[in-house]
């Protein structure tokens, strides 16, 4: 019995020293498990902090960048909003611009327009100055008028208009002067002159025999009756010579006829003039010649110098040809035309 129990106390004890070691083993483990769990806590904790932190740091950071993006987007939204009204003023500054170039245009055509009656009107008055009284100087007066009027306006229309006056320019240029004005002035001084020119019977009537000579107030009667006689047998009778007897036939009513008749020659000549009409002019010039040579007194120097004045009229030349200003007309027509069809 005894050594039963003996043999079981014995047992005993290394089943008692196993299982403490198993306990201080599984009580080790424990605590490597626990220490471990600590440490991974620990870890998991920072781990955690750090994540927040890094979650907090990158909050900030959007924030950041979300506040970036909302000042970006509110400038965006200005600019668009300066951009849409830039551009509406833009279009109502284009509106405008339409506006004044189409005004532009239409007052640039009505210039032209008007430039066009008013040079038109001008050639037509000087191409009648031209063919009805042969005014070169006026004609050449109006077309350099025309052509420096032209000169100040650009337009392409005009160029055949300038060409065509200046060549109708350079042709009236080139005709041999002629002053008509001057002419003129001469005939109006011939006519004028006429009522003062002295008749050859004027002169017959007036020119006396020389008075006797002054006898001294204490002369012998004689002397004086003689003389006085010998003056009344004088006067009875003149013995001169003449080569135009008509002219001493001519009564007062037939000298005033006469003058008058000279008048209209002259009067005649000075219509040819204006007409360039040579013959005629040159044929009434003649005819009024041959009155101052048949009737009137050659030896007076007021006749003397009416012919002379006469022969300088004489002796100019009428017989030019003129030309007329129908192309410079055509011309400024066809511009007319032009403009007028334009949009």
């Amino acid at each position: 019995m005894s050594e039963a129990n003996s043999v079981n106390s014995g047992s005993t004890l290394p089943a008692k020293k196993s299982v403490n070691l198993a306990l201080i083993i599984a009580i080790a483990a424990l605590g490597v498990t626990g220490w471990q769990y600590f440490e991974t806590r620990q870890q998991l904790t920072d781990a955690q902090t750090a994540l927040a932190t890094r979650l907090a740091e990158s909050g900030g950071s959007t924030k950041a960048i979300q506040t970036q993006t909302e000042q970006a987007l509110a400038a965006t939204r200005a600019a668009e909003a300066k951009l849409a009204l830039l551009e509406a003023r833009v279009n109502e500054s284009a509106g405008q611009y339409a506006t004044l170039g189409a005004m532009y245009q239409e007052l640039t055509k009505n210039r032209s327009d008007w430039l066009l009656s008013e040079v038109e009107h001008t050639l037509a008055i000087a191409s009648q100055q031209l063919q009805l009284a042969g005014n070169v100087s006026g004609a050449i007066t109006a077309l350099e008028m025309v052509n420096d009027r032209l000169g100040r306006f650009d337009s392409p229309a005009l160029i055949p208009v300038k060409k065509t006056v200046a060549k109708d320019l350079e042709t009236l240029k080139a005709l041999p002067y002629l002053d008509s004005v001057g002419l003129t002035v001469k005939l109006d001084t011939l006519m004028l002159g006429a009522e003062t020119l002295p008749l050859v019977i004027d002169h017959h009537r007036l020119a006396s025999s020389t008075a006797p000579s002054a006898l001294p107030a204490d002369a012998p009667w004689w002397e004086r009756l003689l003389a006085d006689v010998s003056h009344s047998l004088g006067e009875m009778v003149r013995i001169r010579r003449m080569d135009k007897p008509e002219a001493l036939l001519l009564a007062p009513e037939q000298a005033f006829f006469l003058r008058e008749n000279l008048k209209l020659r002259l009067l005649d000549a000075r219509l040819a003039l204006t007409q360039r009409d040579g013959a005629t002019y040159q044929a009434d010039l003649a005819a009024a010649g041959q009155y101052a040579k048949r009737y009137f007194d050659g030896d007076a120097p007021a006749t003397q110098k009416w012919q002379a004045t006469l022969g300088e009229l004489a002796a100019a030349q009428l017989n030019v040809t003129l030309p007329d200003l129908s192309a410079s007309l055509k011309a400024v027509r066809d511009a007319q035309g032009t403009s007028g069809s334009a949009p």
